[in-house]
């Protein structure tokens, strides 16, 4: 260390937030590429607006039963969302792994860490935004293992909604379901779309939808609802922010 070195100090100047609209919280998984992305595009109209994200482990193959172990790891997850600091909701980003756990025990397990933060997962804000809506009957568009596709459907149905067409790709967890082209889910949404359906859901938020949403609506003349879409619109309604926007579907748009 030199003796004759001068260091000055300086005075700082604070912002009174770096979100001065709100701060949600994200809970990804660690094998995933694509919900993270789509989850802030979705966002992008809505300045003020800031996301602090982490990640749980997760395997590569997702069926129900590695689906439900992620429940142990949640507390964790949310632990390490910008300890500390104040969150306006936090997000759990898998639609089958809610399905699997329960969102009860999501909202728990989130809870022992972060108390007073609204919980929103994909398959709460996807049944939040159908029935506003109002959507009874949809089809049903997945990238799901049969076995999962099948937890989902009955899902569905548990919630009241009825299931006029169900679809898969059959794929078996992230590596392939982040790859998917995003036209693919264009032409499929068209195809699986049943003529009497109120809307079409995609599920998954490994699937990268903000570019499909419009087109889909715009093909099919009715309400497209996809797992990102829902739960970015989701956490900004649980964060107090009823701001409505153009290029993201008619969920953005109307409600």
């Amino acid at each position: 260390m030199s003796s004759d070195r001068t260091i000055t100090r300086l005075e700082p100047r604070f912002l009174e937030t770096i979100n001065p609209v709100a701060s949600l919280g994200f809970i990804g998984l660690a094998t995933d590429r694509a919900s993270l992305p789509d989850f802030v595009d979705f966002l992008a109209p809505f300045a003020g607006v800031g996301v602090h994200a982490t990640r749980i482990p997760f395997d590569e193959v997702a069926n129900p039963e590695t689906l439900a172990a992620m429940s142990v790891e949640l507390a964790t997850g949310a632990s390490q969302l910008v300890p500390g600091q104040p969150l306006d909701s936090i997000s759990y980003s898998c639609t089958s792994g809610t399905v699997a756990i329960g969102e009860d025990v999501v909202e728990f397990e989130i809870h022992r860490v972060r108390p007073d933060v609204p919980v929103v997962t994909p398959i709460g804000g996807a049944f939040e935004a159908l029935r506003q809506l109002g959507c009874e009957r949809i089809s049903l568009l997945v990238p799901y293992l049969i076995e999962t596709t099948e937890m989902m459907a009955d899902h569905f149905e548990g919630a009241g909604f009825t299931l006029d067409r169900i679809a898969t790709f059959d794929l078996g967890g992230d590596p392939d379901m982040n790859r998917m082209d995003p036209k693919r889910i264009i032409e499929a949404g068209i195809e699986v779309c049943a003529p009497d359906s109120d809307a079409l859901f995609v599920s998954c938020t490994g699937w990268r939808t903000s570019g499909v949403v419009d087109s889909l609506e715009e093909a099919l003349g009715r309400p497209v609802v996809t797992s990102n879409q829902a739960l970015a619109w989701h956490a900004l309604r649980s964060a107090g922010i009823t701001d409505t926007c153009d290029g993201r579907g008619r969920l953005f748009r109307e409600r």
